[in-house]
């Protein structure tokens, strides 16, 4: 009897080392369980999602605008930029940045996607520009190394480590992957900022993060950290600034502009009541995750 329960504990051990918490869920059945559960977890990023994303640098040359004073762009993550006229190098000088009325931000600091096409200038002929549909601000001074990708936390929790937590997706490039996790301090930014990029990287946005892996082992086994050389926020355009409200026939929504829903009542509109509607940090609108409303929608879930 007494061998049999010193089985049972043994057995319980090496279940307990293999578990992972998901919200209310934990499983205990080992290290395919893990596996199992985090393919499920992860959202992994297009490819159309992830594609035309370049860093920027004023042309410091002197010689006549537009020939000169403009910009050089080089797509993140390859050796080579294809250029408006055809031409592939390093990077491609563009005349002009339209930013198309994304938010404008620190040329040094900037991280831009978009479209590098060919335009016509009736003295100097045909010359690039670069035409913006995304900006991110780089969260410091520091300059970038190693490799571009975007994080997202994948609301993933453990009770071991390493802990799949994030889900990284290289810019440029189709290639996806969970990591144990993202370290910021290497960008050296202020610790408010740092702060909005961890409640960022919950966002569908993400972050941008420019760093290199960093190997970790423990009793789940091994995998890989994310250490930062910079991150970078997604800017928005002046209208950001808006106020958000309650919107909505059960005031469940929270937006910067009226929203028309249906008027069936739920039991979880009640939680955002007493909530707050304020501006997140990827620049929308939406209500505060605090634990109380947290808790709160967990009660009227069915």
């Amino acid at each position: 009897m007494f061998r049999l329960v010193l089985i049972l504990i043994a057995a319980a051990a090496v279940a307990f080392s293999g578990s992972i918490v998901t919200g209310q869920r934990i499983s205990t059945d080992g290290q395919q369980s893990r596996v199992s559960i985090a393919s499920k977890t992860a959202t992994p990023t297009r490819q159309s999602d992830n594609s035309t994303y370049y860093t920027v640098r004023q042309d410091l040359r002197k010689c006549v605008s537009p020939m000169c004073g403009g910009f050089f762009v080089k797509r993140v993550n390859f050796p080579t930029t294809l250029c408006a006229d055809g031409s592939s190098g390093g990077e491609c000088y563009v005349a002009e940045i339209d930013w198309n009325g994304q938010a404008q931000v620190d040329i040094n600091k900037a991280l831009l996607r978009g479209t590098i096409v060919l335009l016509n200038n009736k003295r100097f002929g045909k010359l690039g520009n670069l035409k913006v549909t995304e900006s991110w601000q780089a969260a410091s001074d520091d300059a970038p190394s190693g490799d571009f990708y975007r994080t997202r936390d994948r609301g993933l929790r453990c009770i071991t480590f390493p802990c799949p937590t994030h889900l990284e997706a290289k810019l440029n490039s189709i290639d996806n992957r969970a990591i144990a996790g993202v370290d910021l301090a290497g960008a050296h930014a202020a610790d408010t900022t740092v702060s909005d990029a961890f409640q960022a990287m919950t966002s569908a946005d993400g972050v941008m993060v420019a760093g290199r892996h960093e190997a970790v082992r423990g009793p789940a086994g091994k995998s890989e950290t994310l250490k930062a050389s910079q991150f970078y926020l997604r800017a928005r355009p002046a209208t950001a600034s808006k106020p958000c409200f309650r919107t909505g026939c059960s005031k469940q929504v929270c937006a910067d502009h009226n929203v028309l829903t249906t008027c069936i009542w739920r039991e979880e509109y009640s939680c955002y009541q007493n909530a707050k509607c304020e501006r997140q940090a990827d620049g929308n609108c939406g209500f505060t995750q605090t634990p109380e409303l947290t808790s709160c929608l967990r009660r009227t879930k069915p």
